[in-house]
């Protein structure tokens, strides 16, 4: 089972050789490393003119081109059949492609497999953010739960992903229309093909920058995952429909100013009522009303304050989610 070791770069200096040097590490023997620097500014390319090493191929690109589209490039040069994500600001543990590796041959079915992480800091971020993200991102023990609650959170960390080219392929790729949520789509679409499951054992340390696009700007992730997940339910549990699904949305009125702006005008649905739970208790009756009446196909709930009482409710109400009730 050969391994190919898929490394986009851009300006990445700092942590470059540290990186690369924890791939070749690696206990695991029959991988290639295949770096591709996106157009770097800084030293960069010298840094990676200094490795000598067979098992790694480097490409430069004079231009800047961003990170899905560089990693379809990368992963169309893989001699691989599996394909593993690694940051250039990341650390695998000398043992995770090994793992890895005997996780998928015990279970053939799967399309991809991730693992616990542990966060590591960068440029001042504290360590209360560091435990916050490795929760999010440690979300999840079994295929089964992170499949029920994939509009909601992440499967896995994108650096600590093995996944197999041949469902990539089927997929379509990274999406790079996203500059953010690429990852996050990819799993969407492959959990389409076969299941995604996690070691339960911490194999990769992620890096958390107070400088990162998704850290700088919470809000435009957020707005990015939300288009992300609203185009592919559509795509996925709506197929059935001819017409664009009309939905309910629970959001307080902040956040329906930016979605009604930033998403909703960019994905395949009608948005016929923005409820707020909590300025009005007779909100929840009134859409499960109109999901009965058929005058609407499916709620969305974005209202985290209230999202396990709203969820809660429409259960009892008979909905199913996702398949008309969405928690995103």
């Amino acid at each position: 089972m050969k391994i190919s070791v898929v490394m986009a770069v851009y300006n990445g200096e700092r942590y470059l050789e540290q990186a690369v040097n924890s791939v070749l590490a690696q206990t695991y023997d029959n991988f290639e490393l295949i770096v591709v620097d996106d157009g770097s500014t800084d030293r960069t390319p010298e840094i990676l003119g200094t490795i000598a090493d067979s098992r790694v191929k480097k490409i430069r690109r004079t231009a800047n081109h961003g990170a899905a589209k560089i990693l379809n490039f990368a992963v169309g040069k893989a001699d691989g059949d599996w394909i593993a994500i690694h940051d250039a600001d990341d650390i695998s543990m000398p043992e995770r492609l090994s793992v890895q590796a005997d996780y998928i041959r015990k279970r053939p079915e799967l399309v991809a497999v991730g693992s616990r992480i542990a966060c590591i800091g960068g440029n001042g971020v504290d360590p209360v953010q560091l435990r916050r993200a490795e929760t999010n991102l440690n979300f999840g023990t079994g295929g089964e739960q992170l499949y029920r609650n994939r509009y909601l959170v992440c499967p896995m960390c994108h650096g600590s992903s093995l996944f197999s080219k041949e469902a990539f392929l089927k997929a379509g790729g990274y999406d790079p229309t996203y500059r953010i949520a690429y990852d996050y789509d990819l799993w969407l679409r492959l959990f389409q093909i076969g299941p995604i499951e996690k070691v339960e054992q911490v194999l990769y340390q992620y890096r958390i920058h107070s400088d990162s696009l998704s850290r700088r700007n919470g809000a435009r992730t957020y707005m990015e995952k939300l288009r992300c997940c609203i185009r592919r339910l559509r795509e996925f549990e709506y197929s059935h429909l001819a017409m664009e699904p009309r939905f309910a949305v629970f959001a307080n009125r902040k956040l329906t100013r930016d979605i009604a702006r930033k998403v909703f005008p960019h994905c395949p649905v009608r948005i016929h009522y923005y409820f707020d739970s909590s300025k009005n208790a007779k909100h929840p009756e009134q859409a499960a009303a109109l999901l009965n009446e058929g005058r609407i196909d499916g709620i969305l709930l974005l209202q985290k304050q209230e999202r396990s009482e709203l969820t809660r409710f429409f259960l009892e109400q008979g909905l199913t989610l996702n398949r008309n009730l969405f928690s995103l």
